[in-house]
């Protein structure tokens, strides 16, 4: 018996870390989005943090600007790169200093979340407001601080709603 016992006990140490085995693509992608967004969600708190504006400044319009949907709302990955297209179009047009690192992080973080939309059967699309949008930031480049905080604000809100979405992504094929 225990010259079987010393075998067994040997195949087995060699099986289990064999067994558990490495993170699958689609989590790997997940663990470098949430990483992503966490870095994003950072930078924005320090570019948001050197300005703030009047908090009963009314602007019409910023409505164009993608704001995260409520709790009891689906989210799902498409929704956001849809969403993540607005805020680079934003960011783009602002052109504003000390936010090309975020802009290009969010360019990354649109193609990751792009493959994980791909992933789970998401369908993605261009931001549908883009052009209305381009155009609001341009008649307005001259509240660029408070429309920047309101992105930046906006941005922040919805990296943190993403990372909630990653802790469960649904599936967008239908059942």
């Amino acid at each position: 018996m225990k010259s079987f016992a010393l075998p067994a006990w040997t195949v087995l140490c060699i099986l289990v870390p064999l067994c558990s085995g490495r993170a699958t693509v689609t989590e790997r992608i997940i663990r470098d989005t949430r990483l992503l967004a966490q870095t994003i969600i950072s930078r924005v708190q320090e570019l948001n943090n050197q300005f703030k504006p009047s908090p009963s400044l009314v602007i019409s319009g910023l409505d164009l600007i993608p704001e995260p949907l409520k709790e009891n709302n689906v989210e799902n990955l498409g929704t956001v790169d849809e969403a993540l297209g607005c805020f680079i179009e934003s960011l783009s047009t602002l052109q504003m200093d000390n936010s090309m690192q975020v802009q290009t992080d969010v360019k990354n973080l649109k193609v990751l979340v792009k493959s994980l939309a791909t992933s789970f059967g998401c369908s993605s699309s261009r931001c549908e407001k883009a052009h209305h949008l381009k155009r609001f930031l341009r008649r307005n480049s001259a509240f660029i601080f408070t429309i920047r905080h309101v992105v930046l604000d906006r941005l922040q809100k919805y990296l943190n709603r993403l990372l909630r979405t990653l802790d469960n992504p649904r599936s967008c094929r239908a059942s």
